[in-house]
């Protein structure tokens, strides 16, 4: 029972010394609060990840000298009623409505150069009669017939929809396949439309913890060679991009530079973020488009590119009698592509 007060005034005294130690360092600052005390972490302080808040105007310019041809761009939103969005507010280019996809810098680099953008969103009904006594078509696939290349941010296609993209890149026509690292998951029909494409994708994303644009995700990405792609670009951004591949022989465009690792293995990944296979371009990201994203890197040439390789292709539309050729313009004294005037 003797030791009760001794143990009571021991604890007295070693809570006065932690209050009072307290205290002093209080005093001993000067003005209160203890100095915070320096960041140790690296990635904090490396120069190369210091965001830059000035990155200069996007210039997105094309090259190709194709007659007027007509781009169909599938954002990849959900069917609507009769009276829904506007459809080219879902491009940025309208006021209100749906903004789920601003591409306006390859929208506005295709328009001034006289070429048509089209925007396909479903309506409830997805097949209708193509003509009285005909088999049904679906709306996809008649928009694409009056198409000659087509950019799509969706992969959950129906086998009647896939059959008509098929078709589409069998008579010539180009396709950009923008796609994410969680259309593997949220998306079960992707891998059909890569099987389509002659594409592939992985599933995780990219990211690169030693030198990046912003964050860890927005990782960088530098050309395999000399392409009409890659012509320009030095390095692309990509704001969250997935691995994409195909077994075309060097088609391999851009890959994550040193140090990027991938979600899914948390290994170093050099596999590639955009890769072509003769009509078919596909691209990990899809973000990389935007009006902002257009402007960090050289994203703004690679914007550019994909333009030019949209328009100059040898789409053939079903039915037309015979190959069109070359998009290109016509020669002095000669009539314009299909009579009309580019």
């Amino acid at each position: 029972m003797s030791r009760l007060p001794t143990l009571a005034a021991a604890f007295v005294v070693t809570l006065a010394a932690v209050t009072g130690g307290a205290a002093l360092t209080g005093y001993v600052t000067a003005d209160g609060a203890a100095p915070a005390p320096a960041i140790q972490n690296d990635h904090y302080q490396n120069p190369d990840l210091i965001a830059n808040d000035t990155p200069g105007q996007a210039t997105v310019e094309m090259d190709a000298t194709a007659r007027s041809q007509t781009v169909l761009v599938d954002p990849g939103v959900e069917p609507t009623s009769p009276g829904g969005a506007f459809p080219l507010a879902i491009l940025g280019l309208g006021s209100g409505g749906v903004a789920d996809r601003d591409i306006r810098p390859l929208a506005n680099a295709l328009i001034e150069n006289g070429h048509e953008v089209g925007v396909y969103v479903p309506g409830p009904n997805q097949r209708r009669p193509a003509r009285p006594g005909a088999d049904t078509t679906t709306q996809l696939g008649e928009r694409l017939a009056d198409a000659d290349a087509f950019v799509t941010f969706r992969t959950d296609y129906e086998p009647d929809e896939l059959d008509a993209i098929e078709s589409f890149v069998d008579s010539g026509g180009h396709v950009v396949l923008a796609t994410e690292p969680d259309a593997a998951y949220s998306e079960p029909g992707a891998a059909s439309l890569d099987a389509t494409l002659d594409v592939t994708t992985e599933s995780g994303y990219v990211y690169n913890m030693d030198e990046n644009d912003l964050n860890y995700q927005r990782v960088y990405a530098e050309p395999t060679g000399e392409t009409p792609l890659t012509e320009g670009v030095d390095r692309a951004m990509f704001p969250s991009a997935t691995p994409v591949g195909t077994t075309a022989t060097g088609g391999d465009v851009l890959r994550p530079i040193a140090g990027s690792e991938l979600s899914t293995t948390r290994a170093a990944t050099e596999a590639p973020l955009v890769v072509r296979n003769d009509d078919v371009v596909a691209i990990g990201d899809s973000d990389f488009l935007s009006p902002d994203n257009a402007r960090r890197a050289d994203n703004d040439a690679l914007i550019g590119n994909l333009a030019d390789f949209l328009v100059t292709n040898d789409r053939t539309p079903p039915g037309s009698g015979g190959a069109s050729g070359p998009t290109q313009p016509p020669g002095p004294g000669q009539p314009p592509a299909n009579g009309t005037a580019g």
